[in-house]
């Protein structure tokens, strides 16, 4: 399986605001989505899952913070999963699969296409991919990938690769 056929988990960046039993996260993917707890409370006294009674007081609710794994968790709940003979004990984290199956996309962030304008520009410049990768010091197989959005680029990359290259200036402008 290659890198390419593997798709990335959306998973949690940051919490952008707590209001009452609704999260505003910033996920991988570039998208600001919500999670009204609501529904979720519901399901849970009909469940009567106990452990995560804790959280329909806001003044707990809103303890919420990022875990490692990038997902919701509160570190002062305390939770117990009985497995066989053994139980674990840790605190409470929320499946980000499931969060974000929840949720409702608020705001996508909008693509930059840096592949289109790395192409259009060399293709102004008289270049084919493998003189630019040679003049800039990388090989035309990432430039090819940049160029398709198969592959990420760091600005100073980008920057290297069309000052070395194409003996240009990048300019960003964030408006």
């Amino acid at each position: 399986m290659t890198t390419d056929s593997i798709q990335r988990l959306p998973r949690i960046s940051r919490i952008l605001g707590i209001e009452p039993f609704i999260i505003t996260t910033l996920w991988t993917t570039a998208e600001i989505r919500q999670n009204d707890f609501t529904p979720l409370f519901a399901q849970w006294k009909a469940d009567d899952d106990r452990q995560l009674f804790p959280l329909f007081d806001f003044n707990i609710f809103k303890q919420v913070a990022v875990s490692p794994t990038h997902t919701l968790h509160w570190p002062t709940v305390p939770i117990q999963v009985k497995l066989a003979r053994r139980t674990i004990e840790g605190v409470l984290d929320l499946d980000p699969d499931e969060l974000f199956r929840q949720s409702t996309l608020v705001q996508r962030t909008e693509h930059i296409a840096i592949g289109s304008l790395l192409r259009k520009a060399r293709q102004d410049a008289g270049l084919s991919q493998l003189d630019l990768a040679t003049r800039s010091g990388t090989t035309r197989n990432y430039i090819s990938r940049i160029e398709n959005g198969k592959s990420d680029i760091q600005l100073e990359t980008l920057n290297k690769i069309v000052q070395l290259g194409m003996g240009k200036q990048v300019r960003v402008e964030i408006a």
